[in-house]
Formats: structure tokens, sequence, C-alpha cells
């Protein structure tokens, strides 16, 4: 009997551990939509530069604020600066992260979907709607990092596999040029 609570606590260990691993690896997933979609359903989309983060309590989680400088305002609000807030950060030694919620760097230049609720902004679908741009042979890039991000067809249901149906990698010129073709076909 003993060796057989010996077998059931070991493997119920390894069932945890197990468990664990897979929950440490496993991905966000989310519906890809296209880049007229987030558009559309963006309260305001900004092109600016990071220029601080603070992380904060609220309740049982922990927020953080990032506050951008805008180079410019593509839809909704105008303004000088404006302030993202995000679930997840770290206030002192505790941290709260969540899968696939995009970083903001400080100095990084990005431009940011954004969706207004409860008089916040929040990234559209997490980490979709942020374009990191960076300079890549003299020439500016908006790229959405999609590491460990699985994406799901919304007309297949099925997750995309193939390297070329995850764009996410474009000239900046191109790219604002046809948001703001979106934003004019939506405002007709």
């Amino acid at each position: 009997m003993n060796m057989v609570k010996h077998f059931m606590r070991r493997l119920a260990a390894a069932a945890i551990a197990g468990a664990l691993v897979v929950a440490t690896t496993l991905s966000l997933t989310v519906e890809n939509i296209s880049l007229e979609r987030m558009t559309q359903e963006s309260h305001t989309v900004v092109y600016g530069t990071v220029l601080a983060s603070r992380s904060q309590w609220e309740g049982n989680n922990i927020y953080t604020y990032t506050t951008l400088r805008v180079k410019e305002s593509l839809k909704g609000e105008k303004g000088s600066t404006l302030t993202v807030k995000q679930l997840g950060g770290t206030v002192g030694e505790v941290s709260q992260e969540i899968s696939g919620s995009p970083t903001l760097g400080r100095n990084e230049d990005v431009v940011l979907f954004l969706v207004r609720w409860q008089n916040e902004y929040w990234i559209h679908s997490i980490v979709l709607g942020k374009f990191s741009v960076v300079s890549e042979e003299n020439r500016l890039v908006a790229f959405n990092d999609l590491n460990n991000i699985g994406l799901i067809d919304p007309v297949k249901r099925q997750e995309i596999t193939r390297p070329n149906e995850k764009a996410n990698h474009f000239p900046l010129h191109s790219f604002l040029a046809e948001v703001r073709s979106f934003i004019s076909k939506q405002s007709r």
C-alpha cells in the first residue's frame, strides 16, 4: 500500500510539474483582424514616442500607465501627450505578467490603435494594436511583434501557421498612408 501511495504522490507531482511547464509555454491566441477593421474599431490611432511608464496596484491587480508624446494623431483625440493603460506590471518586488501584452519601452517609437473604455485608453486586441517603429537599412518600418502569439483566421476558425499570412512588417510611410485611407473611407 505504501508503494501505491508513493507512486500516486509521484504521479500527482509529475502532473502538477507538467501542468506548470505547459502553462508557462502556452501563448496568447487571438483572432486576427485586418488593419482596416482595427482602424475602424479604434477610437484613437497615434504615432508617438514613449515618454514614461508607472505601475500601481488597483485592487488585486497591477496596472501600468504609459505616457506617449504624440507625433501624429491619425484618428481621434488631438493632443501633445496621451496615456495608455495596460493590465500587468511591476510594483516593488511583485510582478503581474499578462501573456501577449505588448511592452512599451521608454523612448520607443510606436503606432498604437487604441480603444476608449472606462475613461482610459487601452491597446486594441492586446498585442495586435501595437506597432513598433524602427530604422532598417536607412528607412523606417512599422512591425508588430507576434512572437509567441497564436493567430486565428476569423473565417476558417483555424490557427494561422504560414508565416506569409502573419504579415506584420511594413514601410512606415506606406503603413501610415494605408491607415489614413481607412480613416478617410470611414468618415465618408
